[in-house]
């Protein structure tokens, strides 16, 4: 099976590194697809040098801002049955492509395959945050489970790959959630969560590996930025579900109780801190995204401005 790769980057001094790991697959048949954003001198001018050296790998340049709004367009130029994604930041392992098509290749029935992404150690001591995702080996069927995945099943946007029936089915990525937007997370939790409302299977497997080995986030005030945009994602992917009357809408964040509160100051008040800064900005993306935008047939957010204009 073919497969489409499609990357979102902004950061020409990482992007060689992953374009290496997918030349290194032992899995051969695939294209690479990077949405170049922004005005960094450095990635543009290894996008001249290198545009015709592999006719496997292309580039378009996105002007709009936002991750999920230029992987939506790699997507619509990609050719594949399989749409692979992972990150500008990361390396992938050898084996990437070569685990992923053998699953999708294993139980036709499966129409998303996830893997880890595994954050590298710090190489200094200062503070410091790197995201990352360990799953589990298992195959989520929706509709024979009642919507209700295991405890432990999870998988995220930097090692995700997609049947393009599945897209074609569920929709693209929310361009109004991820980074580079006003709410700066959540595109991925946002589209696993529509794909399994609709009943897709997906398979989990650690086998799967991508290294997130240029995503550590270094110093006090990155490492804010990285837990402040989280929350702002979550916050908005909040409001999402109340407009859409989602199963999970009262299990997720709320506020915490004085009780709750206490008890956790008590034992660990720098965590404690941390966690009510981040309950400050999910509510200001929460009320953001409530006061600001609303939701389509396919549950993909619109200004509501927008919206007012189209029904004019």
């Amino acid at each position: 099976m073919f497969v489409s790769i499609c990357v979102a980057s902004i950061r020409g001094a990482t992007l060689p590194y992953l374009i290496s790991s997918i030349r290194s697959q032992i899995y051969h048949d695939w294209e690479l697809i990077i949405a170049t954003q922004g005005n960094d001198p450095f990635l543009l001018s290894y996008v001249n040098q290198n545009v015709r050296r592999d006719p496997r790998i292309s580039f378009i340049h996105i002007p709009r801002c936002g991750k999920s709004y230029a992987l939506n367009q790699a997507i619509d130029a990609a050719r594949g049955d399989i749409i692979a994604i992972t990150d500008d930041d990361c390396v992938a392992a050898p084996d990437w492509l070569r685990v992923t098509t053998d699953c999708f290749a294993r139980d036709p029935s499966v129409g998303i395959v996830a893997g880890n992404l595994i954050a590298f150690p710090a190489d200094r001591p200062c503070i410091s945050t790197c995201p990352a995702t360990y799953t589990m080996e298992y195959v989520y069927r929706p509709e024979k489970e009642n919507h209700r995945a295991p405890p432990g099943f999870y998988f995220g946007g930097g090692n995700l790959a997609i049947r393009r029936s599945v897209l074609d089915l569920v929709g693209s990525f929310d361009p109004y959630l991820g980074p580079g937007t006003e709410f700066p997370a959540a595109e991925d939790v946002d589209f696993n969560l529509r794909a399994e409302s609709m009943g897709i299977v997906m398979w989990t497997t650690p086998r799967s590996i991508i290294y997130h080995t240029y995503g550590r986030r270094f110093g006090l005030d990155n490492v804010i930025k990285h837990h402040r945009g989280y929350a702002l994602g979550s916050g908005a992917l909040h409001a999402k579900l109340k407009l859409w009357n989602h199963r999970l809408l009262n299990n997720w964040h709320g506020p915490r109780g004085l009780r709750e509160s206490v008890v956790s100051f008590i034992k660990n008040p720098p965590q404690w801190l941390l966690e009510t800064y981040k309950s400050t900005f999910e509510n200001i993306g929460y009320s953001s995204y409530m006061s600001d935008f609303d939701i389509d047939n396919k549950i993909i957010s619109h200004p509501k401005s927008e919206l007012v204009a189209l029904h004019r």
